[in-house]
């Protein structure tokens, strides 16, 4: 396979960094990690793995992984989160890949601290990560950042001509469903949504119903009532913040 960048961004994450960095080593030739003011033990974690951290104020998701992404020395680069664990079997995938493609789309399982959440719209979750530098960028958004390619001239969000890799990677985003439901709240904040209170009403039920409902969140529970209620309120919020 082609050298790989894996880049990361990080602040406070000494609980997963190193499982995260642990686990990229085995595929990456270069770890590029950007630490935007951490103060518990990731940075002296992340110094184990990678000799290459930068430390730079924060931008913005958007923002924060394009600086990343421009420190990467390698044409095919990585993106992926400091709460998120490469799989043994999506590394191998990776590995046995032909590079064909320009970019490749990621499945994602979340973990409510060791639950796998499956239903609700949650799995598989794909996201583009693994792409080549001098075709990709991730836009200017403050929160929910995406990879753009360009393509015919002009950089696009589209996923439909980007191949599906098989095997997931492991998202422990959250311990518990009120340290999410604060993150939930935080990122309505950073929406930048017009205060709109007819769509904030229409945003909350639709995405209720679609969560528990239409997605089978009910198949989890009462974990999967607290789901789709925490997401109805995130809708709702970003109209009305």
């Amino acid at each position: 396979m082609p050298k790989l960048s894996i880049f990361i961004i990080c602040k406070n994450e000494e609980r997963i960094i190193a499982r995260c960095l642990e686990q990229a080593s085995k595929l990456a030739d270069e770890i590029i990690l950007i630490d935007s003011g951490s103060t518990d033990l990731t940075l002296a974690i992340a110094k184990q793995y990678t000799e290459k951290i930068y430390l730079n104020e924060w931008l913005g998701y958007g923002k924060q992984k394009n600086l990343a992404l421009a420190k990467c020395s390698n044409e095919w680069v990585m993106s992926i989160d400091a709460d998120e664990v490469l799989t043994d079997d999506l590394i191998d995938e990776i590995k046995a890949l032909d590079f064909v493609a320009n970019s490749y789309q990621v499945a994602r399982k979340l973990f409510i601290g060791d639950k796998f959440i499956r239903h609700g719209g949650y799995y598989p979750d794909y996201q583009l990560r693994l792409f080549k530098k001098s075709l990709g960028r991730f836009c200017d958004s403050e929160v929910h950042e995406s990879v753009e390619m360009l393509e015919t001239g002009e950089y696009s969000k589209k996923r439909s001509n980007y191949p599906k890799l098989k095997n997931p990677l492991n998202h422990y985003s959250y311990q518990n469903l009120k340290e999410m439901e604060e993150s939930f709240t935080k990122f309505a904040m950073l929406s930048g949504k017009q205060k709109n209170l007819a769509l904030a009403l229409i945003n909350y039920l639709y995405s209720f119903v679609n969560k528990y409902f239409l997605r089978l969140g009910l198949l989890h529970g009462y974990t999967g009532l607290r789901l789709a209620l925490i997401h109805a309120r995130y809708s709702y919020l970003k109209y009305c913040s």
